[in-house]
């Protein structure tokens, strides 16, 4: 509880606007997406430039701005893109491998979850607080 309390309370980040903290969970049929990115693009009327979120081994996950790094994002409506890395064994790769690093490696949210085209979409309150993001499919990973 104390962590939702200090997410909430977050505010403005250097670039002036208002943030509000997310903490997150992504999910897919097959269970939690484990160490995926999720990155929130905002939609027509939402300020920012977004929002990147690294999940864990469980799926949770909290976000940070694209570009400044300051944590939370301003309210607004988001397109949702998750994108998980598999390596050529199926093993899912750590959320902040670079995929250089792995040339055998493959996308493992299948289109067109993984792609801008997203259908997800998450609303952002003024309180922030909680979202759960699914994925109505599996995805590659073991």
């Amino acid at each position: 509880m104390a962590y939702s309390a200090v997410l909430l309370a977050i505010g403005c980040g250097g670039d002036g606007l208002t943030r509000v903290g997310i903490e997150g969970e992504l999910l897919a049929q097959n269970g939690p997406i484990a160490n995926a990115t999720v990155q929130l693009i905002p939609q027509a009327g939402t300020v920012g430039e977004g929002a990147i979120g690294l999940a864990d081994s469980s799926g949770k996950f909290t976000v940070i701005s694209s570009r400044d790094q300051a944590a939370g994002l301003p309210p607004g409506k988001y397109r949702v893109r998750v994108s998980q890395m598999i390596d050529k064994d199926g093993t899912v790769l750590p959320g902040d491998a670079i995929q250089a690093d792995y040339p055998f490696s493959r996308e493992g949210v299948p289109p067109p979850y993984s792609t801008l085209e997203s259908p997800l979409e998450v609303s952002i309150t003024d309180a922030g607080g909680q979202v759960t993001i699914e994925i109505p499919t599996k995805t590659l990973g073991k």
